[in-house]
């Protein structure tokens, strides 16, 4: 296919939890990508991992649904999916949260047919998305972060609950949290206040991951940073806060609450900022990223700053702070995906 213009396979869908949110984030990519730059070829994933044509994909994108249909017809098969990626695209874009898009699997795919993407690499993406990992690495940098415990299904099933449950309570305290260790969007995440919903809520994380987190509650607002490395340099974004009227920023808080507030840029003091720059490019050196992230941290009752975690393929909906955070920076949106295009097309891989 010969064009002037840059060929993006602009991948969307996918098997994860997450598949809706990616709709989402697609479409308002799709709606803010330069046409004179960009031939953009839409590729939709359905929940079972089928792959559509982008005649279907684009009939997708522009309709109301935030769910690709399982159907047989106009699907790829996989060796159509390589041999249409090979021929004809420049470069892909996997706005893909969660599993399967934002855990390195679809990354090494990109790498082993040696077509650029973008976001951040396969094995910043492996470990930013599995939350252990995260958690180790930044304990070895000695980023501030909140307590936590790991646990897999197979442990669970043999510990006994009581005493389990009193181990927490006497590491972490009351509250604390339940979450999948490979899960984002605050999919799956259980606030345990006393020992009725301790089961229900690792039942509940066990259902999207074989691996949880367990963390201690903090008191602090939710401040967040977004960050782009271009020319060699880590920019990082005005911090933002988010002020949820729920009792922590789950899915509903993030992507159907009216009334959530996302302040920008957040009403903090200087010192604060410079401290949340430095910790964002410490934490995103810490995982290898070479991309792009959002940061999330918590701002403590006493100004302490500790780093929630990292998402290296963050949410582009209208109520998304990656790229709110930067159009309040100088990065206006369509600078900002051009930016993210020209750094992937120039990177090694």
């Amino acid at each position: 296919m010969s064009s002037s213009k840059i060929n993006i396979a602009l991948i969307y869908g996918g098997r994860s939890a997450e598949h809706e949110v990616s709709i989402l984030s697609t479409r308002s990519i799709y709606n803010n990508l330069d046409k004179s730059k960009y031939n953009i070829f839409p590729i939709a994933i359905s929940k079972t991992g089928r792959w559509f044509e982008t005649e279907k994909s684009l009939e997708y994108l522009n309709s109301e649904t935030n769910s690709i249909p399982d159907q047989a017809d106009r699907k790829l098969f996989p060796l159509e999916v390589i041999d249409f990626l090979q021929k004809n695209i420049d470069l892909a874009f996997p706005v893909l949260h969660g599993p399967y898009g934002e855990d390195g699997k679809i990354q090494g795919f990109f790498e082993i047919l040696d077509i650029p993407y973008v976001g951040c690499n396969l094995s910043s993406s492996a470990v930013s998305m599995d939350k252990e990992l995260m958690k180790k690495l930044f304990a070895y940098h000695d980023i501030p972060q909140t307590k936590f415990q790991v646990l897999k299904k197979s442990q669970y099933k043999v510990k006994r609950k009581k005493e389990f449950y009193e181990e927490l309570t006497k590491k972490l305290g009351l509250p604390f949290f339940v979450k999948p260790a490979n899960m984002g969007s605050s999919i799956g995440i259980t606030k345990v206040n006393e020992k009725k919903n301790f089961a229900e809520a690792i039942n509940s994380a066990f259902e999207h991951d074989n691996k949880i987190i367990i963390e201690n509650f903090v008191k602090a607002r939710e401040i967040e940073a977004s960050i782009i490395s271009l020319d060699n340099e880590i920019r990082v974004s005005i911090p933002g806060e988010i002020i949820a009227q729920h009792d922590f920023y789950d899915y509903k808080a993030k992507y159907q609450d009216s009334k959530t507030r996302l302040v920008i840029p957040a009403e903090i003091d200087d010192k604060i900022k410079k401290e949340i720059k430095l910790l964002a490019v410490k934490a995103f050196n810490a995982v290898g990223g070479d991309a792009l992230a959002r940061i999330d941290f918590f701002l403590t009752e006493n100004n302490d700053l500790l780093v929630n975690e990292i998402n290296t393929m963050p949410g582009f909906t209208q109520f998304s702070m990656y790229p709110l955070l930067f159009k309040e920076s100088g990065f206006p949106y369509q600078k900002l995906l051009d930016q993210m295009i020209e750094q992937a097309l120039n990177r090694d891989i």
